[in-house]
């Protein structure tokens, strides 16, 4: 898949495509049914299938004290696209310029000289332009006037709702990582880089990978979850996650901090990506560091139980779907 990000990049305009858009944070399964029509639209009539899309959340230019947080870093969001067939990926810069196009210019210089648009696939609810002036209906009017086909796509439902990002936020923010990711399609996972902390698990028995968000992206409901974590070797690990203020240590702070079990490299300074399988517990302020560390042996346990059947790990890999 061809990455152009930013319009600047693509000199040379596409002649011929089937162009889907939207901001598709997390490629969720409505996305992926747009994303899909639009690829399978495309290479039955032998044009390139194109995702148009923006390296922001339009909210964060337009209402930043709205902006929700986001569920795919850039680099996941390029990848899932990637693995849904599509030839060319365009990353416009959403700006004040773009923002300002009215719906005629954004059809007349994006989708038409720039992408080369013979069919359109949007949701239902799409809009565009100054003012989110344009919609489904500016789109379908304009179809003879600039010889392309519209094909809204409806709501994709899972478990009797619309799926949709906001949607996926909130199941995240209430633990409900298992109906989160049946939304996603996929699994979420929340990525960083490994930093120092206070080292206060080492202490207890448990050294830990404190991971700092790479980006705004979504942090599920504290506690403490059963996770796989994904290192920058490819190697993927089970591991006990704990998120939130850290109680029982008085000025702890907030950390996303994961134990990695039969793990014991030092990964400061590399990414990190965590996927939450399973929310294990809640927060809790233990009266002593020994009954929190007691609490914590179960915590791994419980982790390996739900991760790992058999409780062995073998070369720090597993063969489950993750």
């Amino acid at each position: 898949m061809n990455v152009f990000d930013g319009l600047g990049t693509l000199t040379d305009p596409i002649t011929s495509s089937t162009v889907a858009i939207g901001v598709f944070d997390g490629i969720h399964v409505g996305h992926q049914a747009i994303i899909k029509e639009a690829v399978a639209d495309a290479h039955s009539h032998d044009r390139r299938a194109v995702v148009f899309t923006f390296d922001r959340h339009p909210a964060e230019l337009l209402a930043p004290d709205r902006a929700p947080g986001y569920l795919a870093t850039p680099e996941q969001r390029s990848q899932l696209i990637a693995d849904l067939g599509v030839d060319d990926l365009v990353v416009a810069a959403f700006d004040r310029a773009l923002a300002g196009l009215s719906p005629e210019e954004f059809v007349d210089h994006i989708l038409h000289d720039k992408l080369g648009a013979k069919t359109i696939v949007v949701g239902v609810d799409f809009a565009f332009g100054r003012n989110r002036s344009g919609n489904v209906a500016y789109l379908e009017d304009a179809q003879r006037r600039y010889g392309y086909t519209l094909r809204p796509l409806k709501p994709v439902t899972v478990s009797g709702a619309p799926a949709s990002s906001t949607r996926v936020r909130e199941l995240l923010k209430s633990g409900a990582i298992d109906e989160a990711e049946q939304v996603l399609g996929h699994g979420y996972w929340l990525a960083g880089t490994v930093v120092e902390g206070q080292k206060l698990g080492r202490q207890l028995g448990y050294p830990t990978a404190n991971l700092a968000r790479t980006c705004r992206q979504v942090v599920p409901l504290d506690g403490i979850y059963a996770v796989w974590a994904r290192l920058a070797d490819g190697k993927t690990v089970a591991g006990a996650c704990s998120v939130g203020d850290r109680p029982t240590i008085e000025g702890a702070g907030r950390s996303i901090e994961t134990y990695l079990l039969d793990f014991d490299e030092d990964l400061y300074g590399q990414p990190i990506e965590i996927r939450f399988v399973k929310r294990l517990r809640a927060e809790e302020k233990f009266d002593s560091l020994d009954a929190l560390k007691a609490q914590m042996a179960k915590d791994v346990e419980a982790a390996r139980d739900a991760l790992i059947p058999g409780g062995v790990l073998h070369d720090g890999k597993s063969t489950h779907t993750i």
